[in-house]
């Protein structure tokens, strides 16, 4: 479990660029990267994770839970913690089993969407760190038919080519 000290120094860590930290984007750009059209697959796929923050009451937070869909750089997921958009959490793709440990890094995440659903909170995601967070190649995991590219301003799906289509 993270405690509050140590998830306070991993968003600072990545909040200010720094020699661990090379990759350098304007604030303009990071503040409206979520906007933009998806350009990337979304994969309807549940991963086990686990995500750490601090609620909409300032409250830390630690849940594990599993994504409804993911892509190289978003998720989607349900939580009972109580976000705000531009929140930043911690991200970490776990094993299913409980004592299996996965190879996977905790990444940080900016909150681009929450609403409620099913009595819970559905949150979407986008990774600020570079790497894969998912420790799989996600064109195994599933179908490229089943996946769908999506505006991220109105959530509109934009038809994508059929599988033979991408060669």
């Amino acid at each position: 479990m993270v405690s509050e000290l140590e998830l306070h120094h991993m968003v600072l860590e990545n909040s200010v660029p720094s020699q661990h930290n090379p990759l350098k984007v304007s604030d303009a750009e990071m503040a409206s990267a979520h906007l933009q059209k998806r350009r990337e697959l979304r994969y309807k796929v549940s991963i086990p994770i686990e995500i750490s923050g601090f609620d909409r009451a300032g409250n830390v937070f630690h849940e594990r839970t599993v994504t409804k869909n993911v892509s190289e750089w978003g998720c989607g997921f349900l939580t009972s913690a109580e976000l705000r958009v531009d929140d930043i959490i911690a991200l970490q793709a776990v094993s299913a089993a409980p004592h299996e440990a996965m190879q996977t890094p905790r990444l940080m995440f900016q909150v681009v969407r929450v609403q409620p659903e099913e009595g819970r909170w559905f949150v979407g995601a986008w990774k600020m760190d570079v790497g894969s967070a998912w420790g799989v190649d996600l064109h195994e995991l599933s179908d490229p038919e089943e996946a769908s590219l999506q505006s991220r301003g109105t959530g509109a799906d934009v038809k994508t080519p059929a599988k033979a289509d991408r060669k």
